[in-house]
């Protein structure tokens, strides 16, 4: 049976060059697609009409780096250093998780991305298919990278076995699931240069993208460098890893023969700026990037480092500390920030003719954001800068009313439709309760 129905009077914010703002529009949408969208007084509509009035619709965000479970440890652990925070809190804590702490709090994760207008989110983590399950169930759309390390430990040993399972068993069914297999070697510094030979060569075979942390403070580049004589970066092209699809979080300590590498093996950037702050890792070299036109994106990292969950709030962030450390106020226009965070997006998964903009043909992934908020007022609705102004340096996730995924409404006017948030606030608070006492940390 067809699910039909109409989208109307909103202003509608394509990120299609072609057709990029719509002051009273009119989306038609059919099963998981947009099947027409224009002015209003020009599409007739299908099905059951909803009224936006006073709305802003755009393209579902698209979060690129994060790590699910991550709720659990919120404000657990604060005002540590990066390998501090990792080493004696965080890796150790970990080691008590099972499938069911893992699924609540992926079921939390994910009902603050869709609260926060996050459609789209890219996670490398352990338990990738208790992830999976929370994503099934809360409707939200998912590329999942098991975390892959080297080590004898019992978190440890079988990671690379435990990725290639789960990515055989969703490989085949992304468009029935919107969960879409990766694979995440964690980083240079604690995967060996076999285990990343062997990733590369598998991701390959598989035509997969590679999830990875690359250069996220200093001193990971200093014991790369200890151990191999060369950069995060050399070494992993030494590796062949870089010889895939590569979506690198952080990428901050990066020099100028890093970034030539970057531009040569066409690697996407997830900037990661509050996380990033809040450990105080660095600041990433946006311009050098820019100048090298590599594709840049934005990611929250996870709640644990962030604290929070709320992408537009990264966006800011991130596009006002790179003005200000850079001492240009020119740079990074606001329309450029939201293609970061949707086209940007979009591309860097390799869902670029899926989603990441509202196009005919494409998934019905969207959101509307309250035009009667307060803190966006005036919005001028025919003047298409101070609608990207509005949601780069205005807009947070507190303004976001509907979230449809795949067509789906998952949330109407702010509530819920597909899940319970009661029950999942509920039961991920319990399971983080019992989390942390194991830990050693309540």
């Amino acid at each position: 049976m067809n699910n039909v129905y109409t989208l109307t009077n909103a202003v509608i914010l394509t990120m299609d060059e072609k057709n990029p703002l719509i002051e009273s529009g009119k989306i038609v949408i059919k099963n998981d697609r947009i099947s027409k969208i224009g002015k209003s007084s020009e599409i007739e509509a299908e099905g059951k009409i909803y009224s936006l009035k006073n709305k802003l619709l755009m393209p579902g965000l698209i979060n690129t780096h994060s790590h699910s479970v991550s709720p659990l440890f919120r404000g657990m652990a604060d005002d540590l250093k990066l390998m501090d925070w990792l080493n004696n809190v965080i890796w150790p804590a970990e080691k008590h998780l099972n499938a069911e702490t893992a699924y609540w709090g992926a079921a939390m994760c994910s009902l603050e991305y869709i609260a926060n207008g996050i459609t789209t989110f890219v996670d490398q983590y352990y338990f990738a298919v208790d992830i999976a399950r929370a994503v099934a169930d809360t409707g939200i759309r998912a590329v999942l990278a098991p975390s892959v390390f080297s080590g004898n430990t019992a978190e440890t040993k079988d990671t690379f076995q435990t990725a290639k399972d789960f990515i055989e068993k969703y490989q085949d069914s992304s468009e029935e699931t919107n969960i879409y297999p990766a694979i995440g070697p964690h980083a240079p510094y604690s995967c060996d240069e076999k285990l990343l030979q062997d990733i590369g060569k598998y991701a390959r075979e598989k035509d997969i993208l590679v999830h990875i942390h690359i250069s996220e403070t200093v001193d990971e580049n200093r014991q790369i460098y200890d151990k191999y004589g060369v950069s995060p970066t050399q070494f992993l092209k030494q590796t062949g890893i870089l010889d895939n699809k590569v979506l690198a979080a952080h990428c901050i300590h990066l020099n100028d023969y890093d970034l030539q590498i970057f531009k040569e093996k066409d690697i996407s950037v997830s900037y990661n700026p509050i996380s990033n702050l809040k450990l105080v890792s660095g600041i990433m070299p946006m311009p050098k990037m820019v100048e090298k036109e590599l594709l840049i994106t934005i990611g929250t990292d996870g709640a644990q480092s962030n604290n929070s969950l709320d992408l537009l709030r990264d966006l800011k962030t991130g596009i006002l500390l790179q003005k200000q450390f850079n001492e240009d106020a020119t740079f990074i226009k606001a329309k450029e920030a939201v293609e970061f965070v949707t086209k940007n997006g979009a591309k860097a998964i390799g869902l670029e003719d899926q989603i990441g903009s509202l196009e005919i043909g494409k998934k019905a992934d969207l959101i509307s954001i309250d035009l009667n908020s307060v803190n966006l007022n005036p919005v001028h609705f025919n003047h298409l800068e101070n609608i990207y102004s509005a949601i780069a340096y205005s807009a947070s996730g507190h303004e976001v009313k509907d979230v449809i995924i795949n067509g789906k409404f998952i949330m109407k006017d702010g509530n819920f439709l597909k899940i319970s948030k009661e029950n999942i606030l509920d039961n991920s608070k319990k399971q983080a309760e019992i989390l942390m006492k194991k830990a050693g940390l309540l």
